[in-house]
C-alpha cells in the first residue's frame, strides 16, 4: 500500500454520542491519518473516509444515529457516491434491517438481513469477548483469501447472513457468523480493529487504501 494513501487520508469518525471513539481516533492517528470527529454534515466534505462506530445496545445506537440527522449525508456518501465507509461493531450491525436485541428499532438496511443473538452453550460464553480467528474469504489490503488472523471481539449479537453485499471474513463462536462484510467501498467489521493490535492496524491501512 502506498504511504501517500495514509498520509493524505482524512478520516471522519461519526460522533453521534454512542460510545467512546477515542481508541478509534488514536489508531488512525497512529498509522498517520488525520482525524475529524464529525458531528455536523458540513464536516463530511473535508473527509476522504468515514467511520461509523457503535458501542452498546442496537436500539440505543440506532436512535442516536437518527437523532444526529446525519443519515441522509451518510447514504449520499456511501450509496450514491460510493465513497469509503467503515462500520465497526454495532456500527456494522446498524447496516442490517433489524436486530433481535431491539426489535422495535430499524437499522439502515444497506446490507439487509437481521442481527441475531449468539446462543450460549457448554464452552461458549456470551458475550463473546476476546481474541478469535477471522478466516478471510477474499483479499483485503495486506490480507489474502485463506488467511486466518486473530482479532479482538466484544459482542453478544452477530450478523449471520446479510442479504446484500458479500462476506469478506467469517468467525466461529458456537455458530459461524459474518466478521467482515463489504459492498462496494462499504466495509464493516464485528471485531474492533482499533483494539486488535498490529492486525487491526494492518486492517485499517487496507481500509485507507480504498
Amino acid at each position: 500500500m502506498k504511504i501517500d494513501s495514509v498520509r493524505n487520508a482524512v478520516v471522519g469518525i461519526i460522533d453521534y454520542q454512542a460510545g467512546n471513539i477515542q481508541s478509534i481516533e488514536n489508531a488512525f492517528i497512529h498509522i498517520g491519518a488525520r482525524v475529524i470527529r464529525v458531528v455536523a454534515e458540513h464536516q463530511i466534505q473535508d473527509c476522504t473516509h468515514l467511520v461509523l462506530p457503535g458501542v452498546g445496545a442496537f436500539g440505543f445506537c440506532a436512535e442516536h444515529l437518527r437523532s444526529s440527522g446525519l443519515i441522509p449525508a451518510l447514504e449520499r456518501w456511501a450509496l450514491e457516491e460510493g465513497r469509503p465507509l467503515l462500520g465497526i461493531c454495532v456500527g456494522m450491525q446498524l447496516l442490517s434491517d433489524s436486530s433481535e436485541e431491539s426489535e422495535e428499532s430499524q437499522g439502515l438496511g444497506w446490507f439487509g438481513g437481521t442481527v441475531k443473538r449468539i446462543l450460549a452453550s457448554p464452552g461458549i460464553r456470551v458475550p463473546h469477548v476476546g481474541w478469535n480467528i477471522v478466516a478471510f474469504e477474499n483479499d483485503f489490503g495486506e490480507f489474502a483469501a485463506g488467511d486466518e488472523t486473530d482479532f479482538y471481539f466484544d459482542h453478544s449479537f452477530a450478523y449471520q447472513n446479510p442479504s446484500k453485499g458479500a462476506v469478506l471474513g467469517f468467525c466461529t463462536h458456537g455458530e459461524r457468523f459474518s466478521a467482515i462484510i463489504e459492498q462496494g467501498n462499504i466495509i464493516a467489521t464485528q471485531f474492533h480493529p482499533e483494539k486488535s493490535q498490529e492486525a487491526g492496524l494492518r486492517f485499517l491501512r487496507g481500509f485507507l487504501a480504498r
